[in-house]
C-alpha cells in the first residue's frame, strides 16, 4: 500500500466538513509530521500516525520557502519511496512537483471519493467548501461537479 503523507490544510478542511472518514476510506493510514499534528491542533484520529523526517537540514532548507508543516511533510515525502503527498497550497505544490513527488490535494481527493461513490459532488458540497474558506475557480467547480 502506498504511504500517504498529508499537510495540515486538507486535514483541517475535511474536519470542518465533518468528513475525515473520506480520507480513511480512500487511504487507510495517513502519515503526518509532528509539525503538521501541531498545526492541526486537535487529537489525531486513530488512522493517522506521526512520522518525522530524519534529514533536518533538508527540512530547514525547505523552511526558507515554505511553512514548517509543508516543509516537514515534503522532507518526509522525499525520504519515503513511492509515497503520495496531500498538499493544497500553491507554493507547496509547486515545490513538491519540482522535487518529483506524487502530489494530490483536496480536489483530487474529492474526485477519488466521487469515483468511489463516497460523496456526491453537488452544489451543496461546493457551498460547504466555500463556507470552510476553500475557494475554487469556476473551472475546478465544474470539474468536480461533472466528476471528470
Amino acid at each position: 500500500m502506498t504511504v500517504v503523507i498529508s499537510d495540515a490544510s486538507c486535514l483541517i478542511l475535511f474536519t470542518n466538513l465533518d468528513r475525515l472518514d473520506i480520507l480513511k476510506q480512500i487511504y487507510g493510514e495517513i502519515w503526518v509530521t509532528s509539525k503538521v499534528a501541531e498545526e492541526y491542533g486537535l487529537p489525531l484520529p486513530s488512522f493517522f500516525s506521526v512520522h518525522d523526517p530524519s534529514d533536518l537540514n533538508r527540512e530547514q532548507s525547505l523552511r526558507l520557502e515554505l511553512d514548517s508543516g509543508e516543509a516537514s511533510s515534503i522532507a518526509l515525502a522525499l525520504e519515503t519511496d513511492g509515497c503520495r503527498i496531500i498538499i493544497d497550497e500553491k507554493k507547496g505544490r509547486r515545490v513538491a512537483f519540482s522535487l518529483g513527488l506524487d502530489v494530490t490535494g483536496t480536489i483530487g481527493i474529492l474526485l477519488d471519493a466521487s469515483a468511489k461513490g463516497l460523496i456526491v459532488p453537488d452544489h451543496s458540497l461546493m457551498r460547504a467548501l466555500d463556507q470552510c474558506g476553500f475557494r475554487l475557480t469556476k473551472r475546478l467547480t465544474d470539474l468536480l461537479v461533472s466528476g471528470a
